[in-house]
């Protein structure tokens, strides 16, 4: 399969989202009700009448789900942490549908006010969309049957399309929609990595699944290796500062408190993943581990997010 490189950069607006117990089953309504409390929660949209910022959120959370849906597929299929895989699978599934539709047609609910008008961002909406309907009848497989691993091998097939593509509109609702924040560009600049920081905690969840199942394990090595690189190294430079690329260290107890968590949990999982990039076979309890540890380190990092944001209104 070809290997679509994946954009780095990632939106300044992030989102703050709500874990799910692994016991329940997701459902439209219930991903729509998260998806319409970012925008209370984002203290960046307060006081905005214009639906940009929320435009920006949303289009940089699919980067995010084209990784989820993947990885969770993957476990789901490969009998890995089954109940939270499944639920995880079909919360993405609807969350991304939500999403595109939103930004295509509006959605009060998410305070998305109309239709996208500009064409360059409906190009963007209209291949994003189509390589998803690609997708989007085998995730409903693989959900309707978690052992279907010839659909799973679909969705897998897909995901970096889906995420070079979402990487495209985030760029381009950036550019159509963000407004003047009274934020300095150091300030963007630490919100910009945690907010990447989530999406690659899904993109190596998936990975390390690419491995241990054997499809495209050669090509899930290769990115897992340079992923786990970038990061380590963003979380040891948001936690201890990088005054090469003018990132000072955590700006308060609160942000270094969220960062000696995320160091600690990270440890933890670059443990297991050491393991199987050495070639050794993990136990059902390890790649358990994995899975669930990447989806709690991604909670963990919606809390940073949402910290390094109270800290910017606070400072300026």
């Amino acid at each position: 399969m070809k290997r679509f490189s994946f954009l780095l950069a990632a939106t300044a607006i992030a989102v703050t989202s709500q874990s799910a117990g692994s016991n329940a089953l997701a459902d439209e309504a219930e991903a729509l009700e998260i998806l319409s409390r970012l925008h209370d929660d984002d203290l960046f949209t307060r006081g905005i009448d214009s639906d940009g910022a929320d435009r920006i959120r949303l289009a940089d959370r699919l980067t995010m789900l084209t990784q989820r849906v993947a990885a969770a597929s993957c476990a789901l299929t490969s009998d890995v942490a089954i109940e939270e895989s499944h639920y995880h699978l079909e919360e993405a599934m609807h969350e991304t549908d939500i999403i595109l539709n939103a930004l295509r047609y509006g959605n009060d609910a998410l305070h998305i006010l109309g239709p996208e008008e500009n064409r360059r961002l409906l190009k963007d909406l209209y291949e994003l969309d189509h390589e998803w309907q690609e997708t989007h009848g085998a995730v409903e497989a693989v959900i309707a049957d978690g052992h279907d691993v010839e659909s799973a091998h679909v969705i897998d097939d897909h995901n970096l399309k889906l995420l070079e593509l979402s990487s495209v509109l985030v760029s381009d609702v950036l550019g159509a929609y963000s407004h003047p924040y009274e934020m300095t560009q150091a300030d963007a600049l630490l919100i910009k990595i945690a907010g990447r920081q989530r999406m690659l905690t899904q993109k190596m969840a998936k990975d390390a699944c690419e491995i241990w199942t054997g499809y495209h394990a050669k090509e899930g090595r290769e990115d897992l290796e340079k992923t786990m690189v970038i990061f380590e190294n963003s979380l040891n430079a948001l936690r201890f500062g990088m005054p090469a690329a003018g990132i000072e260290p955590a700006p308060t107890p609160a942000i270094e408190a969220d960062l000696d968590k995320l160091l600690k949990r990270w440890s933890v999982i670059r443990g297991n993943l050491d393991k199987l990039l050495a070639g050794d076979e993990l136990n059902m309890d390890q790649k358990y581990e994995i899975f669930h540890d990447f989806n709690v380190e991604l909670d963990e990092l919606e809390h940073l997010i949402h910290d390094y944001k109270v800290y910017v209104e606070r400072h300026h």
